[in-house]
Protein backbone atom coordinates (compact mmCIF):
# COMPACT_ATOMS: atom_id res chain seq x y z
CA UNK A 1 0.00 0.00 0.00
CA UNK A 2 1.08 3.50 -0.49
CA UNK A 3 1.33 6.01 1.50
CA UNK A 4 -0.49 9.06 0.18
CA UNK A 5 0.48 11.61 3.11
CA UNK A 6 3.42 13.39 3.97
CA UNK A 7 5.43 13.74 7.87
CA UNK A 8 7.53 16.77 8.61
CA UNK A 9 9.35 16.20 11.48
CA UNK A 10 11.24 19.59 12.73
CA UNK A 11 14.46 19.57 15.13
CA UNK A 12 12.93 22.67 16.63
CA UNK A 13 13.10 26.33 16.84
CA UNK A 14 12.55 26.88 13.55
CA UNK A 15 12.56 30.06 11.47
CA UNK A 16 9.08 31.85 12.16
CA UNK A 17 10.30 35.22 10.80
CA UNK A 18 11.31 36.88 13.58
CA UNK A 19 13.57 40.18 13.02
CA UNK A 20 15.82 38.89 15.90
CA UNK A 21 16.78 35.14 16.35
CA UNK A 22 18.85 33.34 19.31
CA UNK A 23 22.29 33.01 18.88
CA UNK A 24 22.29 29.51 18.54
CA UNK A 25 20.65 29.35 15.67
CA UNK A 26 23.22 29.82 12.83
CA UNK A 27 22.70 32.20 9.90
CA UNK A 28 21.46 30.13 7.62
CA UNK A 29 20.80 31.10 3.43
CA UNK A 30 16.96 29.58 3.48
CA UNK A 31 14.70 32.53 3.14
CA UNK A 32 11.65 32.28 5.45
CA UNK A 33 9.47 33.66 2.76
CA UNK A 34 10.31 31.20 -0.04
CA UNK A 35 12.08 28.14 1.55
CA UNK A 36 11.83 28.29 5.27
CA UNK A 37 10.77 24.85 7.07
CA UNK A 38 7.42 26.98 7.87
CA UNK A 39 6.87 27.62 3.85
CA UNK A 40 7.79 23.96 3.38
CA UNK A 41 4.36 22.46 4.97
CA UNK A 42 2.09 24.85 3.35
CA UNK A 43 3.77 24.54 0.46
CA UNK A 44 2.95 21.02 1.32
CA UNK A 45 -0.60 21.08 2.16
CA UNK A 46 -0.85 23.29 -1.04
CA UNK A 47 -3.98 24.91 -0.74
CA UNK A 48 -4.16 28.39 0.71
CA UNK A 49 -7.71 27.69 1.63
CA UNK A 50 -7.02 24.54 4.04
CA UNK A 51 -7.06 25.16 6.97
CA UNK A 52 -3.41 24.21 9.41
CA UNK A 53 -4.36 23.02 13.09
CA UNK A 54 -2.06 23.82 15.28
CA UNK A 55 -2.04 21.32 18.02
CA UNK A 56 -0.61 22.92 21.20
CA UNK A 57 -1.56 19.99 23.68
CA UNK A 58 2.58 19.49 24.52
CA UNK A 59 2.89 22.82 25.43
CA UNK A 60 2.98 25.12 29.08
CA UNK A 61 2.55 28.48 27.11
CA UNK A 62 -0.01 26.90 24.43
CA UNK A 63 -1.49 30.70 24.27
CA UNK A 64 1.63 32.19 23.19
CA UNK A 65 2.87 29.04 21.35
CA UNK A 66 -0.10 29.54 19.01
CA UNK A 67 0.52 32.76 18.76
CA UNK A 68 3.89 32.65 17.49
CA UNK A 69 2.41 29.82 14.78
CA UNK A 70 -0.18 31.99 13.40
CA UNK A 71 1.28 34.81 12.80
CA UNK A 72 4.72 33.33 11.13
CA UNK A 73 1.95 31.38 8.61
CA UNK A 74 0.29 34.94 7.86
CA UNK A 75 3.61 36.51 7.05
CA UNK A 76 3.67 33.51 4.38
CA UNK A 77 0.31 34.24 3.17
CA UNK A 78 -1.50 30.98 4.62
CA UNK A 79 -4.30 33.04 7.14
CA UNK A 80 -6.72 30.04 7.32
CA UNK A 81 -4.62 28.87 11.03
CA UNK A 82 -6.69 27.46 14.22
CA UNK A 83 -5.36 26.06 17.45
CA UNK A 84 -6.14 22.98 19.54
CA UNK A 85 -5.29 22.38 22.82
CA UNK A 86 -6.60 19.39 23.99
CA UNK A 87 -5.77 18.13 27.53
CA UNK A 88 -7.64 14.61 27.74
CA UNK A 89 -8.54 11.65 25.84
CA UNK A 90 -11.96 12.21 26.14
CA UNK A 91 -11.62 15.80 25.05
CA UNK A 92 -9.66 14.32 21.66
CA UNK A 93 -13.00 12.14 21.12
CA UNK A 94 -15.42 15.24 21.18
CA UNK A 95 -17.07 15.44 17.91
CA UNK A 96 -16.16 18.48 17.52
CA UNK A 97 -12.68 18.04 17.91
CA UNK A 98 -12.76 14.80 15.32
CA UNK A 99 -14.68 17.18 12.80
CA UNK A 100 -11.96 19.64 12.77
CA UNK A 101 -9.41 17.06 11.76
CA UNK A 102 -11.42 15.11 9.08
CA UNK A 103 -11.64 18.39 7.45
CA UNK A 104 -7.79 20.18 7.70
CA UNK A 105 -5.58 20.09 5.70
CA UNK A 106 -2.78 19.80 7.72
CA UNK A 107 -2.00 19.56 11.62
CA UNK A 108 0.85 21.25 13.49
CA UNK A 109 2.53 19.63 17.16
CA UNK A 110 4.38 21.74 18.86
CA UNK A 111 6.80 21.25 21.33
CA UNK A 112 7.13 20.91 25.22
CA UNK A 113 6.42 17.61 26.87
CA UNK A 114 6.07 14.53 24.14
CA UNK A 115 4.75 12.28 27.23
CA UNK A 116 1.54 14.23 27.70
CA UNK A 117 0.99 14.23 23.86
CA UNK A 118 0.93 10.75 23.80
CA UNK A 119 -0.87 10.14 27.39
CA UNK A 120 -3.63 12.62 25.03
CA UNK A 121 -3.77 10.70 21.99
CA UNK A 122 -2.58 7.15 22.09
CA UNK A 123 -5.61 4.95 21.87
CA UNK A 124 -8.19 7.62 20.75
CA UNK A 125 -10.28 7.96 17.76
CA UNK A 126 -8.38 11.21 16.96
CA UNK A 127 -5.46 9.42 16.34
CA UNK A 128 -7.15 6.38 14.72
CA UNK A 129 -8.68 9.26 12.37
CA UNK A 130 -4.78 10.94 12.02
CA UNK A 131 -3.66 7.76 10.73
CA UNK A 132 -6.78 6.77 8.52
CA UNK A 133 -6.30 10.38 6.74
CA UNK A 134 -2.19 10.18 6.41
CA UNK A 135 -2.64 6.89 5.05
CA UNK A 136 -5.38 7.23 2.35
CA UNK A 137 -5.37 11.08 1.63
CA UNK A 138 -2.67 13.96 0.53
CA UNK A 139 -2.73 14.88 4.46
CA UNK A 140 0.38 16.79 5.87
CA UNK A 141 1.45 16.05 9.50
CA UNK A 142 4.07 18.24 11.18
CA UNK A 143 6.11 18.27 14.44
CA UNK A 144 8.44 19.92 16.13
CA UNK A 145 10.41 19.32 19.11
CA UNK A 146 8.43 17.11 21.28
CA UNK A 147 6.29 16.78 18.40
CA UNK A 148 8.53 15.18 15.78
CA UNK A 149 10.15 13.18 18.70
CA UNK A 150 6.39 11.49 19.29
CA UNK A 151 5.46 11.12 15.30
CA UNK A 152 8.09 7.80 15.64
CA UNK A 153 6.80 4.36 17.09
CA UNK A 154 9.22 4.42 19.84
CA UNK A 155 9.67 7.84 21.98
CA UNK A 156 12.93 8.96 23.75
CA UNK A 157 11.53 10.27 27.09
CA UNK A 158 14.56 11.03 30.21
CA UNK A 159 13.17 10.02 33.35
CA UNK A 160 17.23 10.87 34.24
CA UNK A 161 19.94 12.09 32.04
CA UNK A 162 21.92 9.64 29.97
CA UNK A 163 25.22 9.34 32.18
CA UNK A 164 28.14 6.35 32.40
CA UNK A 165 26.41 4.86 35.26
CA UNK A 166 22.92 4.18 33.66
CA UNK A 167 23.25 4.44 29.50
CA UNK A 168 19.94 2.71 29.34
CA UNK A 169 17.21 5.32 27.57
CA UNK A 170 14.03 5.37 28.67
CA UNK A 171 12.04 5.13 25.97
CA UNK A 172 7.99 4.90 25.58
CA UNK A 173 5.14 4.38 22.75
CA UNK A 174 4.83 6.94 20.02
CA UNK A 175 2.19 7.93 17.92
CA UNK A 176 3.65 4.84 15.26
CA UNK A 177 3.25 7.61 12.09
CA UNK A 178 7.27 6.60 11.59
CA UNK A 179 7.64 2.78 11.95
CA UNK A 180 11.07 1.20 13.43
CA UNK A 181 12.52 4.75 13.77
CA UNK A 182 13.60 7.22 16.85
CA UNK A 183 13.58 10.82 16.52
CA UNK A 184 15.24 13.19 18.52
CA UNK A 185 15.45 16.60 18.47
CA UNK A 186 17.40 19.88 19.28
CA UNK A 187 20.34 17.61 18.51
CA UNK A 188 23.69 19.46 18.48
CA UNK A 189 22.51 22.45 20.81
CA UNK A 190 21.67 20.45 23.18
CA UNK A 191 24.36 17.29 22.95
CA UNK A 192 22.28 13.92 22.28
CA UNK A 193 24.23 12.16 19.66
CA UNK A 194 25.40 9.83 23.06
CA UNK A 195 21.47 9.40 24.17
CA UNK A 196 20.29 8.44 20.62
CA UNK A 197 22.79 5.99 19.99
CA UNK A 198 22.46 4.08 22.97
CA UNK A 199 18.55 4.44 22.18
CA UNK A 200 19.83 2.58 18.70
CA UNK A 201 22.13 0.16 20.51
CA UNK A 202 19.28 -1.04 22.39
CA UNK A 203 16.63 -0.85 19.32
CA UNK A 204 19.25 -1.82 16.42
CA UNK A 205 16.41 -2.46 14.39
CA UNK A 206 15.28 1.27 14.97
CA UNK A 207 16.77 4.07 12.78
CA UNK A 208 17.87 7.02 14.77
CA UNK A 209 17.04 10.08 13.54
CA UNK A 210 18.78 12.90 15.07
CA UNK A 211 17.59 16.58 13.85
CA UNK A 212 19.43 19.79 14.59
CA UNK A 213 17.46 22.98 15.41
CA UNK A 214 15.95 24.82 12.31
CA UNK A 215 16.07 21.45 10.40
CA UNK A 216 13.75 18.80 9.31
CA UNK A 217 12.58 15.92 7.20
CA UNK A 218 10.08 15.05 4.94
CA UNK A 219 9.00 11.95 4.64
CA UNK A 220 6.61 10.72 1.35
CA UNK A 221 5.24 7.31 0.77
CA UNK A 222 6.27 6.33 4.95
CA UNK A 223 10.12 5.96 3.02
CA UNK A 224 11.54 8.83 1.36
CA UNK A 225 13.44 11.26 3.16
CA UNK A 226 14.26 14.46 2.46
CA UNK A 227 16.38 16.87 4.61
CA UNK A 228 15.24 20.60 4.87
CA UNK A 229 16.40 23.29 7.04
CA UNK A 230 20.18 24.96 7.77
CA UNK A 231 21.60 22.32 9.88
CA UNK A 232 22.37 18.47 9.49
CA UNK A 233 20.23 15.57 9.94
CA UNK A 234 22.20 12.43 11.51
CA UNK A 235 20.63 9.04 10.48
CA UNK A 236 21.98 6.47 13.10
CA UNK A 237 21.95 2.85 11.47
CA UNK A 238 22.47 0.09 14.01
CA UNK A 239 21.59 -2.85 11.70
CA UNK A 240 25.39 -3.64 11.39
CA UNK A 241 25.98 -3.64 15.16
CA UNK A 242 28.02 -6.91 16.33
CA UNK A 243 28.31 -6.05 20.28
CA UNK A 244 26.84 -3.38 22.27
CA UNK A 245 28.00 -3.49 26.10
CA UNK A 246 24.97 -1.28 27.74
CA UNK A 247 25.58 -3.10 31.74
CA UNK A 248 27.77 -0.81 33.55
CA UNK A 249 28.91 -1.70 36.86
CA UNK A 250 31.63 0.73 38.07
CA UNK A 251 32.47 4.21 36.57
CA UNK A 252 35.90 2.38 35.20
CA UNK A 253 34.23 0.27 32.80
CA UNK A 254 34.27 0.59 29.31
CA UNK A 255 30.98 1.29 27.47
CA UNK A 256 31.75 0.45 23.36
CA UNK A 257 29.00 0.12 20.78
CA UNK A 258 30.99 -1.54 17.62
CA UNK A 259 29.96 -1.19 13.95
CA UNK A 260 27.44 1.75 14.49
CA UNK A 261 26.89 3.42 11.27
CA UNK A 262 26.20 7.28 10.88
CA UNK A 263 24.36 9.09 7.75
CA UNK A 264 24.94 12.90 7.78
CA UNK A 265 22.37 14.90 5.28
CA UNK A 266 21.66 18.70 4.90
CA UNK A 267 19.13 20.73 2.85
CA UNK A 268 18.07 18.64 -0.03
CA UNK A 269 19.58 15.57 0.62
CA UNK A 270 17.24 12.43 -0.18
CA UNK A 271 17.46 9.38 1.44
CA UNK A 272 15.28 5.47 1.01
CA UNK A 273 14.98 4.66 4.55
CA UNK A 274 13.83 1.13 3.76
CA UNK A 275 17.19 0.26 2.48
CA UNK A 276 19.31 2.90 3.42
CA UNK A 277 20.66 4.41 1.00
CA UNK A 278 21.07 7.84 -0.36
CA UNK A 279 19.18 9.03 -3.98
Amino acid sequence: MIIRGTLIAIGGNEDKGARTRPLHVHDTVHNFANSGILFRIIAEINNTHACLEVVTTASAIPQTVAKQYTRAFKKLGHTNVRQMHISSPEEADHPDMLARIKTCGGILFSGGDQLTLTSVFNDTAFARLLHERYLREHFVIAGTSAGAMAMSDLMIYPRSPVNLLRPEVDLFPGLSLIHEAIIDTHFLVRGRFRRLAFAVAQNPDHIGIGLEEDTGIIIREGNKLEAIGSGLVMLIDGRSLKEANLTVAQVQHDIFIENLVVHVLSHGNNFILRNMKFS
